[in-house]
């Protein structure tokens, strides 16, 4: 698959992290869609049907694993690879 069609949502409340992990990404030419919490991170899931969710664990509202359960009930999200940071 061709680098710049594979979409990535970063999901992560530092601000550091997501700069960082963005440029990175980007960098080596993914699409990368930043999220600040879980709720943002499901909506933005349902836009952009991610390939990849690098999702953190401890946020506050929802942690990573609630929001993992909610992601994979979305039918869209079935084959999206999630991996906690």
């Amino acid at each position: 698959m061709d680098k710049e069609i594979f979409r990535i949502l970063l999901v992560d409340d530092e601000p550091d992290i997501i700069d960082f992990l963005s440029y990175n990404l980007k960098k080596e030419g993914f699409q990368v869609f930043p999220a600040t919490n879980a709720r943002e991170a499901i909506e933005s899931a349902r836009k952009y049907i991610p390939h990849l969710i690098l999702l953190d664990v401890m946020m506050p509202e929802m942690d990573g694993i609630d929001a993992c359960y909610e992601l994979k009930q979305i039918p869209e999200l079935q084959n999206t690879l999630i991996v906690f940071l």
